[in-house]
């Protein structure tokens, strides 16, 4: 971490901080209100420390960087712009074209950052999704790739990806008005909206 950081233009008086914070780290653990024996931390950032969400994301974007560079993974076009990726914390989505070579070599490329970061993909929560209407291609993709695939749509930062573009209305605006109704129906019937209603007439006056 302290190589990247210091790639990434971070040294002096700011990295010395750093690496007194990651020196021999140590954690305990509370057991029925007794603290345990303390024992290292070899990987990974301080819980509830501000600075592991940057530390995190700077570590990571050395992932993404590779994934960008890496010929062998075969990006999507979308009009002038390749899109190869979406990061957001440790949320990843990767745009693959011709999924079956660019997968096995993304893995691949993930593994060997694993070795040295400890970073790892969590294989049941991951999905693959296939905008593909070659059964024999699904098939193969579906053999080779150890992800859960999705038939009819993924789940990322909140958002229904689906297969096609005309059922992201359906699968993401109605939900979400149907959950504001019902909520402000229940504020209707908890009579909150009686002083809200004063507060504005009061204002526009």
């Amino acid at each position: 971490m302290l190589k990247t950081l210091n790639k990434f233009g971070i040294d002096g008086m700011y990295l010395k901080i750093i690496r007194a914070i990651y020196d021999k780290p140590t954690a305990n653990i509370i057991l029925n209100g007794q603290k345990l024996e303390k024992f290292p931390l070899k990987t990974g950032t301080r819980q509830g420390c501000p600075l592991s969400p940057l530390l995190f994301n700077i570590v990571l974007e050395v992932l993404a960087r590779a994934i960008r560079q890496e010929k062998e993974i075969k990006s999507i076009q979308l009009g002038k712009e390749e899109v190869t990726l979406s990061l957001f914390a440790d949320d990843m989505i990767v745009y693959l074209e011709n999924p079956i070579v660019s997968a096995q070599n993304l893995l691949k490329l993930i593994r060997n950052f694993s070795k040295v970061s400890g970073y790892k993909i969590n294989v049941q929560k991951s999905q693959a999704f296939l905008y593909t209407n070659n059964r024999q291609t699904e098939s193969q993709i579906t053999n080779e790739l150890p992800f859960i695939i999705a038939s009819k749509r993924i789940k990322y930062l909140g958002i229904q990806l689906t297969r096609d573009v005309k059922d992201l209305f359906k699968e993401n605006y109605k939900p979400l008005l149907s959950e504001i109704k019902e909520d402000t129906s229940k504020w209707k019937k908890k009579h909150l909206l009686k002083p809200l209603e004063m507060v504005l007439r009061t204002n526009s006056t």
